[in-house]
C-alpha cells in the first residue's frame, strides 16, 4: 500500500467535518432549548404578576374606589394580557425553535455515526487486506526455504 492514502485516512477529514457539525448543532440546541425554558419563565413571571395585581385590587376594591382608579385597573390588565400573550406566541416561537435544532442534532449526529460506521468499514478492510498480505509472505518464505534432506 506505500504512499497510497488508506481509505479510512481519506475520511477523517469528512470524520472531522462531521463532528464539527454536530458539536455546533449540540450548542444551538442547548441553546434554544434554554431560550424556550427562558420565555415559559418569563410566560409564568407575567401570569403570576398579573394574578397578584388582580388579587390586590380586589382587596382594596372590597373598601370602595374611584371609577378613574377603576378604569387605570382595567387598562393594566389589559396591557398584562397582552403582554401574556405575546410572550405566549415567543413560548411556540421558541418551542418550535427548539424543536428544529433537535432535529438538526440528530441529522449531524445520524451523519457523523456513519462516517464513523465507513471508517470502521475500511479500517477492518485494510487490516484483512493486510493479513492476506501478510499470510501470502509467510507462505512464500516457508516454500523458498531450502530443504535440508
Amino acid at each position: 500500500m506505500g504512499n497510497v492514502l488508506k481509505k479510512s485516512k481519506r475520511f477523517e477529514p469528512v470524520k472531522q467535518l462531521a463532528e464539527n457539525k454536530e458539536a455546533a448543532a449540540a450548542v444551538q440546541m442547548g441553546q434554544s432549548f434554554q431560550a424556550q425554558e427562558d420565555s415559559l419563565g418569563q410566560l409564568e413571571k407575567l401570569r403570576g404578576y398579573r394574578a397578584d395585581y388582580v388579587a390586590q385590587f380586589k382587596t382594596k376594591g372590597e373598601s370602595g374606589m374611584p371609577a378613574a382608579r377603576l378604569l387605570e385597573y382595567q387598562a393594566f390588565v389589559q396591557k398584562l394580557d397582552g403582554a401574556i400573550e405575546e410572550q405566549i406566541k415567543t413560548v411556540q416561537q421558541t418551542r418550535v425553535k427548539a424543536n428544529e435544532h433537535q432535529q438538526a442534532f440528530r441529522k449531524t449526529n445520524s451523519r457523523k455515526k456513519i462516517v464513523n460506521k465507513l471508517i470502521s468499514k475500511s479500517k477492518q478492510q485494510e487490516q484483512a487486506i493486510q493479513d492476506r498480505q501478510e499470510q501470502n509472505e509467510a507462505d512464500d518464505r516457508s516454500f523458498k526455504k531450502p530443504r535440508i534432506a
